[in-house]
């Protein structure tokens, strides 16, 4: 009779104990445009989403005419091959989906470097979500 209990806890345990599905990662600014985060794609059986988000403070009393600024983006994968593109960020927006449905062509610990030059005023930083979807 106790070991019923004992064995649903143990199972409750157990998943409790399972990695994350989603990581979030942020960098303040320093002013030079340069940000890198480090992340896992290592399930072979996922899929993965990544976002950008972006702290900015806009202005309050003067005429905002900032639409977006470019991200010089910069993938590194496990064995120190590169991939590298310009993407646009919406201003108006805190998060954007930059792609869906990743499927790592290498399965490990990857790179994003991510330059923006120039930062656009207000900006406080710069943040990363990887999502993974089973």
């Amino acid at each position: 009779m106790r070991a019923v209990p004992l064995a649903l806890l143990l199972a409750l345990l157990l998943t409790a104990c399972g990695q994350p599905s989603s990581r979030e990662y942020f960098q303040r600014s320093a002013g030079d445009g340069e940000y890198s985060f480090d992340f896992e794609m290592s399930d072979t059986l996922a899929s993965y989403d990544i976002s950008f988000y972006a702290a900015l403070d806009r202005p309050l009393f003067k005429a905002d005419t900032l639409a977006s600024f470019p991200l010089q983006v910069v993938w590194r994968s496990p064995s120190g091959r590169f991939f590298s593109e310009t993407v646009y960020y919406p201003a108006s927006q805190p998060r954007t989906l930059y792609r869906s449905n990743v499927v790592p062509s290498e399965f490990g610990d990857w790179n994003i470097s991510v330059t923006i030059n120039p930062e656009p005023e207000g900006l406080r930083g710069i943040g990363i979500v990887c999502r993974k979807k089973l």
